[in-house]
């Protein structure tokens, strides 16, 4: 599976304002040493090109549907007043001679809406759509999708799982991809994240 999560911007202005320094979003994101932590994985570094204050584009190359996979402006919808993004990767060296270059990446976003019925529905939206991903059958986007409660949506595909929560005007999410066990490990942080709402 191919799955492709762009990570940089444009540095263009927002149609939304910035969070501020400390702002509800910056408390909600997991640090770097709690997931290096919970992945039992200290390779991890940070990197600035994943730490955002408004989501990226959705991947103009991928299916209409798909480019909600991950994190992008299509995943988090309009009308979040607070952004911030954080982003984690590693690189192996346990690699077979010609063969590809593993990467670990733990990505996280945050969006606060107004209330928690944006919030809500803007989850519920996001389901319909990678609902409609799931249905192209487009092999670059196979993956499984399920709803483990009303507030939580999963993607999951071998090394990878993404996972989108919402909860008092919050949508978080966590995806993991070539550390395992990724669906554990992205719950883990995702659970987190989401006891630090008040």
């Amino acid at each position: 599976m191919l799955l492709t999560v762009a990570a940089c911007s444009d540095g263009g202005t927002s149609a939304h304002p910035s969070a501020p320094a400390g702002s509800r979003a910056d408390a909600l994101i997991v640090s770097i040493e709690e997931v290096r932590r919970i992945a039992n994985y200290e390779e991890l570094t940070a990197h600035s090109h994943a730490d955002l204050r408004q989501p990226p584009p959705g991947d103009t190359n991928a299916p209409a549907p798909c480019r909600a996979a991950g994190i992008s402006d299509v995943t988090f919808g309009t009308g979040w007043s607070e952004f911030r993004s954080a982003g984690y990767h590693g690189i192996t060296d346990d690699l077979k001679p010609g063969g590809p270059a593993m990467i670990q990446t733990v990505s996280q976003a945050v969006a606060v809406y107004p209330d928690s019925s944006t919030a809500r529905g803007v989850l519920h939206q996001l389901d319909t759509t990678l609902q409609a991903c799931a249905a192209l059958g487009d092999p670059r986007y196979d993956f499984t999708l399920d709803r483990p409660d009303s507030a939580t949506l999963r993607i999951n595909a071998r090394a990878w799982s993404h996972v989108y929560r919402e909860k008092s005007s919050v949508l978080m999410s966590v995806g993991v991809l070539g550390l395992e066990p990724a669906d554990q490990i992205a719950r883990a942080i995702l659970q987190m994240a989401t006891e630090r709402i008040d």
